[in-house]
């Protein structure tokens, strides 16, 4: 059975949740175990999807150490 996702970022504006890209990331991350390289186009995008989502992860990351800080 094939699931479609929403992609985690729609427009530049658009921003996941920090818990939003986490969750985004674990299921992506099952997606390409399950399917393997038989999906490699898909397992592309979701890499760049990932890689987006951590560069989200990271600018939040650091906002929280300025606030603390």
């Amino acid at each position: 059975m094939t699931m479609t996702h929403t992609p985690a970022i729609t427009t530049a504006r658009e921003t996941p949740s920090f818990l939003a890209a986490v969750r985004r990331i674990e299921a992506l991350t099952q997606e390409i175990r399950r399917d393997g390289l038989a999906a490699f186009e898909k397992a592309e995008a979701a890499y760049a999807e990932v890689q987006d989502l951590r560069a989200v992860l990271t600018a939040r990351i650091a906002d929280l150490r300025r606030r603390g800080s």
